[in-house]
C-alpha cells in the first residue's frame, strides 16, 4: 500500500474520533450533533424539548457522553431525562448523578428507562470503585440494586465481581452454593472455587 493511501487512511479515522458529540444553539433552538449511523458523516437533531435561552452543555472529565440542561429539563444524548430536577441536578462519581429526589446512572449500556435508580437513600450514596456504589442498605451495580444485610462489609474485586465477609457478588446477584475461601476470579464472566465453575454468577453444574 503507497504511502499516500496509509496517510489518507490515518486522516480519516483521526477526523472520525476527532468528530465530538455537542450540543449547538442556532436560530434560536437546541441541536444535537452526533454520529448515530457510525459513519463518518455526523447527524444534526433538533431538540425540541429544550428552551434555547436557557439551555447550558454540562462537562465532566470522567463522563463519556454528552449532558446539557435548560430551566426544565437535564438532556443526556439529546433525549431529555425524565423526572430529572435541572436546578439540583449534581455530579457524584462513577457516572452517577442526583438530584433532590432521585439518583441517576448514565453508564454502560443502559436505556432511557435504566436511567433512573429508584427506592434508594440519595443522601447516604457512598461510592466504590466504578460502577459500584451502595446507600447503605442496597449494593449498586450500575443502574442495578440489590439489598445486602452486610452491604457495609463490601468491597468490589473488578467491576463485574464483588465480596462481603460472607458472600460473592456477580453485578447484581449473589452467588449460590459457592465455597467462601477457595473462591477465585477467572476473568470478568468466570470464576471458580473447589466445587463450581460459574459464569455470569451461575454455576455450571459439571
Amino acid at each position: 500500500m503507497r504511502k499516500t493511501n496509509v496517510y489518507l487512511i490515518l486522516f480519516l479515522i483521526l477526523s472520525l474520533y476527532s468528530c465530538e458529540e455537542k450540543y449547538i444553539i442556532e436560530n434560536e433552538s437546541v441541536y444535537f450533533k452526533c454520529n448515530r449511523g457510525g459513519g463518518f458523516e455526523m447527524s444534526k437533531e433538533l431538540i425540541a424539548e429544550a428552551d434555547s435561552k436557557t439551555f447550558e452543555s454540562l462537562e465532566y472529565e470522567d463522563v463519556n457522553g454528552t449532558l446539557g440542561k435548560d430551566k426544565e429539563s437535564v438532556f443526556y444524548n439529546g433525549q431529555v431525562v425524565k423526572s430529572c430536577d435541572p436546578k439540583t441536578f449534581k455530579y457524584l462519581g462513577n457516572y452517577l448523578f442526583k438530584d433532590k429526589n432521585s439518583l441517576f446512572f448514565f453508564g454502560f449500556y443502559n436505556t432511557p428507562d435504566d436511567w433512573k435508580i429508584d427506592g434508594v437513600n440519595i443522601n447516604k450514596i457512598k461510592l466504590f470503585s466504578y460502577p459500584w456504589s451502595t446507600d447503605g442498605e442496597y449494593l449498586i451495580f450500575g443502574y442495578q440494586k440489590l439489598k445486602l444485610d452486610d452491604v457495609k462489609d463490601f468491597k468490589p474485586i473488578d467491576e463485574q465481581w464483588g465480596k462481603t465477609k460472607s458472600k460473592i457478588i456477580y453485578e447484581n446477584k449473589v452467588l449460590e452454593m459457592i465455597d467462601y475461601n477457595s473462591f477465585e476470579v477467572i476473568n470478568y464472566s468466570t470464576a471458580k472455587d473447589k466445587n463450581h465453575t460459574y459464569t455470569y454468577g451461575d454455576f455450571k453444574i459439571e
